[in-house]
């Protein structure tokens, strides 16, 4: 029997039998309730359909407590799946969840499981029956792929590598899209760093020279300013040369590599006077100078400042000038690795 129909059937039952149980037996009943002076003078008929009223009542209790139970933990959890949507959503934009509290056990332990993974989106993939993930989906597709998105439309923070990858994108289509970046102290060094670069690679030396004092050097935009330099886009004195490389801690492999790079862009005498200033402000430099020395074919000079030196040090270059001496030639890069 459905539910909707019982309480209605009960009454007229109860009804029904009061009536007839009446008409065989019309007599009254007292009854006195126990430590009290109430007492009640009521029909048999009337006293037996009270009974089976009350018996009614206590079931439909029952039957309503159970069904508001069920009611309820359907309810938590249609709450707990929308909570629990929102809370993958936060984990692709990369969002802190802000009272975002699952109730049930289930979406729980769940969010326990989820809470020990990094969730990463595979690119190129919006396959999902929920509109708003796929959305996002959508969304960090064409971030991979390159396009700049509508950042506030997808609510995502400034603190998420999506905003830093979207960022990216913007400058990436045009380098003075990062000019305000670089001057902006909120933005993470490596935005600014993105947006110097793209800088020293597209613009040209005046705008360059306005912006080349508004950032950190770490060796990679050493590197990149000094390429520049090399290839005659901008100017740099030795000392501003000295203090890139000093400041960034250049090793001898990262002089060597920067005299290497310098061969046949930059003139002899400028070539020679820079990493020699390089080698007297730097003894990591020093190997890079004789490269240079031995490059020029200036073996004198080379070897006047090879007495200097310890006897146990640059053996490398002691024995390209041996062989020298001896009328023997190989390639100087044999000697510099």
């Amino acid at each position: 029997m459905a539910y909707k129909y019982y309480p209605l059937t009960i009454l007229i039952l109860g009804a029904l039998l009061g009536f007839y149980i009446y008409n065989i037996d019309n007599t009254m009943f007292s009854y006195t309730i126990p430590f009290s002076n109430l007492t009640y003078n009521m029909p048999v008929a009337l006293w037996i359909v009270t009974i089976v009223y009350t018996f009614f009542v206590i079931t439909i209790i029952f039957i309503f407590s159970e069904r508001m139970e069920i009611f309820l933990n359907k309810r938590a959890i249609k709450n707990d799946e929308r909570i629990f949507i929102q809370k993958i959503k936060n984990r692709i934009i990369e969002k802190k969840d802000e009272n975002l509290i699952l109730k049930t056990n289930l979406f729980k332990e769940i969010n326990n499981i989820i809470d020990q993974f990094n969730i990463i989106p595979k690119e190129d993939s919006t396959q999902c029956n929920n509109a708003e993930i796929k959305k996002l989906l959508a969304m960090y597709s064409n971030l991979k792929n390159g396009e700049e998105i509508d950042i506030h439309k997808f609510n995502i923070p400034q603190t998420s590598s999506l905003f830093t990858l979207n960022t990216k994108n913007s400058i990436t289509k045009n380098y003075k899209n990062g000019l305000p970046i670089i001057k902006n102290k909120n933005y993470i060094y490596e935005l600014k760093k993105f947006a110097f670069i793209a800088l020293l690679k597209n613009a040209d030396s005046k705008e360059i020279e306005k912006y080349k004092d508004q950032i950190s050097y770490d060796k990679e935009i050493a590197q990149e300013i000094l390429n520049i330099f090399i290839e005659g886009r901008i100017s740099l004195s030795n000392q501003e040369i000295k203090d890139i490389c000093k400041n960034t801690k250049f090793t001898k492999d990262d002089y060597l590599n920067l005299v290497k790079s310098a061969k046949g862009k930059l003139d002899p005498n400028t070539w020679i006077e820079v990493s020699e200033y390089l080698a007297d402000s730097d003894e990591n430099a020093e190997n890079a100078y004789f490269y240079v020395l031995l490059e020029l074919e200036m073996l004198d000079r080379a070897r006047e400042r090879l007495r200097t030196q310890p006897a146990y040090e640059f053996l490398n270059v002691r024995a390209y000038l041996d062989l020298k001496a001896i009328g023997k030639s190989y390639p100087t890069d044999l000697f510099f690795k």
